[in-house]
């Protein structure tokens, strides 16, 4: 009798045909604290994450002993758990090493706002991993998911980017200055065709606070005369997210010393750091064993979580790092082992120019008082407007004292709008204490100098006005308890 011919593939090859493409396991905690809205967020980042894995979906009442069980019999290349199980499971921490480089990783997620000072002190362990899927989009967090369960695509900055996208690289030696280097990066053709202008504000306190990892905190505060670079900066940009990348040599730092300085924290808001951690929608940070580099990587991206509010904990990657991961070297330089580097465009320093005349004086001098004169005819107009409008206000209300009175101002939100303007100030004024440094550098006028100063000490006189106000109130309420 002879055997039927069929096509149909025996199970074991029809599986390994349908889970080639796959990148690994996944073991996925749910939360069982969400609301409806937000698990149906979570299942769409988990539907999404299917393209390039498998995913093992557990319940979120299962305990950290039932899990370890699972994890000594299954293979994962990833866990993934709720952010307060994440930093209370030490144990599935300890199961993978705690001092790996290297291999499956354990990670946290949140998918509600997560403040600083709900994560509490920093983690016992070496590496801290947290995503955010409640404010980021399903594409962008599969961009950082593949890159976090692949080892060779863990380091560097072309695993966030699209393929074949530029990346424009250059070297941060001693004695040099940040306005100008700002206004390059700013300056750059994909910022303004990729529509990355209205994150300008968030990219230049980033650039700041990298610039003071280097030239406050790191290498470059001293031995400004050596030719030695500093750091490597590199910057890639596409139309779904804008990276920065920064690496530099940290003697006798470790991984913990790392966590420590980028974990979230309420007591040092202007910490380079902290802005990093507000002003960023994804931070990664890597310890290199060997040789003690650090790589600082600053992503942004198009759902723009870190706009929505800054104080939320975004997507936070803090992990030691094998060496022979580091598969793009951080101080390389365009040639034909790096095709994608580009040096970043160089901004020409303008030439200072020449005293003026003393017609010229005269005239400019003719001009100001014209002006000021015209400044205050049109401020005496303005005011005349203002009393008739509130004239016509009120006879239109029935007579004055008639319109309804204005409710009182959030106190919530002033103190809000006053920790936003206070850290405005001191962005603000650091950036006028680097741009006379680079004028004095350059050689500029005293006249150019001394105007950037004073602008810096009315701002320095404004703040400290504040900080008055604020202690006046403190001391009230300190007086009134005490009499209580």
């Amino acid at each position: 009798m002879t055997d039927k011919v069929t096509n149909k593939k025996p199970p074991s090859l029809t599986h390994a045909l349908k889970t080639s493409h796959k990148l690994g396991r996944v073991a996925f905690v749910m939360d069982d604290r969400l609301s409806r809205e937000k698990i149906a967020l979570l299942n769409r980042n988990v539907h999404a994450m299917r393209n390039f894995a498998e995913i093992e979906l557990l319940p979120g009442t299962i305990l950290e002993d039932e899990l370890l069980k699972k994890l000594e019999a299954t293979p994962f290349q990833l866990v993934m758990a709720p952010w307060y199980r994440y930093l209370a499971w030490s144990r599935v921490e300890a199961l993978y090493g705690l001092t790996r480089t290297s291999g499956p990783t354990f990670a946290g997620y949140h998918c509600e706002p997560l403040l600083a000072y709900e994560l509490g002190e920093q983690a016992d362990h070496l590496r801290a991993i947290l995503f955010d899927f409640g404010a980021s989009f399903p594409r962008e967090m599969i961009t950082l998911l593949r890159s976090l369960i692949q080892d060779t695509k863990r380091s560097g900055i072309l695993p966030l980017l699209e393929t074949r996208t530029p990346v424009y690289c250059e070297h941060w030696f001693g004695s040099q200055g940040l306005g100008a280097r700002m206004d390059t990066v700013m300056s750059l053709p994909e910022i303004a065709s990729y529509d990355w202008t209205g994150r300008a504000n968030a990219i230049r306190i980033c650039l700041t606070a990298l610039w003071s990892l280097i030239y406050e905190e790191g290498p470059g505060k001293s031995d400004t005369a050596s030719k030695t670079p500093k750091a490597s900066f590199q910057i890639g940009i596409d139309a779904n997210s804008l990276v920065l990348r920064l690496s530099y040599c940290l003697p006798s730092s470790s991984p913990k010393d790392l966590l420590s300085r980028f974990w979230p924290k309420t007591d040092q808001p202007s910490a380079p750091a902290q802005l990093l951690l507000k002003y960023s929608d994804f931070l990664r940070v890597h310890h290199v064993a060997e040789g003690y580099l650090v790589e600082v990587v600053v992503g942004f991206l198009k759902s723009a979580p870190s706009e929505v509010s800054h104080p939320n904990v975004h997507t936070l990657w803090i992990e030691p790092l094998a060496p022979n991961l580091l598969h793009e070297p951080p101080f390389d330089l365009p040639g034909p082992t790096a095709p994608h580097l580009k040096l970043l465009p160089s901004v020409p320093i303008l030439k200072t120019a020449e005293a003026p005349s003393a017609s010229s004086i005269e005239e400019l001098r003719a001009k100001e008082r014209f002006i000021t004169e015209a400044n205050e005819k049109i401020r005496g107009l303005r005011s005349l407007v203002n009393e008739r409008d509130t004239l016509i206000h009120n006879l239109r209300s029935g007579g004055v004292g008639t319109a309804p009175p204005l409710p009182p101002p959030d106190a919530e939100n002033l103190l809000d709008a006053f920790q936003d303007k206070f850290f405005e100030a001191r962005y603000l004024i650091r950036n006028f204490e680097l741009r006379i440094a680079e004028l004095e550098t350059e050689g500029s006028s005293q006249t150019e100098i001394e105007l950037l100063r004073r602008k810096m000490e009315e701002l320095l006189q404004r703040q400290n006005e504040w900080i008055k106000k604020i202690a006046k109130t403190i001391q009230g309420y300190k007086e009134s308890r005490t009499r209580k």
